[in-house]
């Protein structure tokens, strides 16, 4: 649950660095900030995900961007003689200097990135929202897949922790979805962070998950018998249901799922989409942050945005949450608003969070 929360966080301020040339920083500032980003992007193994005993620096480091935010709108034309932009620049020094230490006490490898064959797996979390949040993306994705009996290619992106996941998660947990395909492949593709990693590793784990003999996998076969075999695989089990959770990238090989090839092709390695039969009523559903990458998959027509959550339903759901603990948890109105807020629309927070404060409060003493 930490590491949940810590990877958000770092998450969090990945996606703020990408976005820092647009914002008028002091120099200082923004090279601090750079040699953070580094400690994480260079380091990627130890930091994927990022151990909780770095949780309170990335709680801190969360505080001074959205301090470097609000600054920037009265920074003096004097930074340093600005007194918050000073803070700022001490507790990202701080801040840097804390998170090098956790990794040097525990070595580079402590974290490493795991294989994609062992990072594959079905999303077992129980907080999916008693809500109406997600009725009208699951009537969608729904009624999409009961349209016919064509090949669909459906695009779920939003950003981090929004629920896409869960609301993947949700499709496949529906009766109308259940009835028509019998044993949905879910592949998690987190790891692989670069359009270079996009490879023929993808086909081997849907071959694994279809019980395909390891063995057989191990030596290494050319990539256009993996992609056949693969089709031929799925066009046996006809209306066949694929979920790919967590893409970051494309490439030449790994891009338009619709694609259909009709000339024969390249023979000597075959393309992503050309695994996937498309005469068959078979379905795959994309979860990513990248709406770029989500386009390029799945075609603009079959993307659904998942947005962040107004405050009123965050608190509804902070308020399922606790109610799911098995302890009796007490809590006040104003602190599940609190919590709603600290939360910026993010699900997933609020999830972690009810948690975490359910694990710290206690049941009140009895009286005698």
């Amino acid at each position: 649950m930490a590491s949940d929360i810590a990877e958000i966080l770092k998450e969090n301020f990945l996606e703020f660095c990408q976005d820092s040339e647009f914002i008028n920083l002091s120099p200082t500032i923004t090279s601090l900030l750079k040699e953070i980003e580094n400690e994480f992007t260079e380091n990627t193994r130890f930091w994927s995900p990022p151990p909780v005993e770095c949780l309170s620096h990335l709680y801190q480091l969360d505080h001074a961007i959205a301090e470097c935010r609000a600054n920037k709108k009265t920074l003096s034309m004097f930074p340093r003689l600005d007194l918050v932009e000073r803070i700022n620049e001490g507790l990202l020094k701080t801040i840097k200097k804390e998170l090098q230490e956790v990794r040097n006490s525990k070595g580079n490898d402590a974290n490493p990135t795991s294989p994609l064959f062992s990072s594959c797996r079905y999303p077992t979390r129980y907080d999916e929202p008693k809500l109406p949040v997600f009725d009208e993306e699951i009537q969608k994705i729904v009624k999409l897949l009961e349209s016919s009996d064509g090949f669909k290619a459906i695009g779920v992106h939003g950003m981090c922790g929004t629920g896409k996941t869960t609301l993947a998660k949700m499709v496949l947990s529906d009766s109308r979805v259940i009835d028509k395909y019998k044993k949905p492949i879910w592949v998690c593709l987190y790891d692989l962070k670069s359009e270079e990693e996009m490879d023929i590793r993808i086909v081997k784990e849907m071959l694994a998950l279809l019980d395909d003999d390891p063995d057989l996998l191990a030596e290494e076969p050319e990539d256009k018998w993996l992609v056949k075999n693969l089709h031929d695989k799925l066009k046996d089990q006809k209306k066949y249901l694929i979920v790919l959770d967590g893409v970051w990238h494309c490439n030449d090989w790994f891009n338009d799922l619709l694609y259909v090839d009709e000339n024969g092709g390249d023979t000597s390695k075959l393309l992503f989409s050309q695994a996937l039969p498309k005469d068959t009523g078979g379905a795959v559903i994309i979860t990513s942050r990248q709406k770029e990458v989500t386009t390029k998959l799945v075609h603009e027509e079959n993307l659904i945005h998942i947005k962040p959550w107004d405050a009123d339903k965050l608190k509804e759901f902070v308020k399922q949450c606790l109610s799911r603990q098995e302890k009796s948890v007490e809590i006040s109105k104003e602190n599940i608003q609190c919590v709603a807020y600290h939360c910026h629309g993010i699900p997933f927070v609020a999830a972690t969070l009810s948690r975490f404060i359910s694990e710290q409060i206690t049941k009140k003493p009895d009286s005698n």
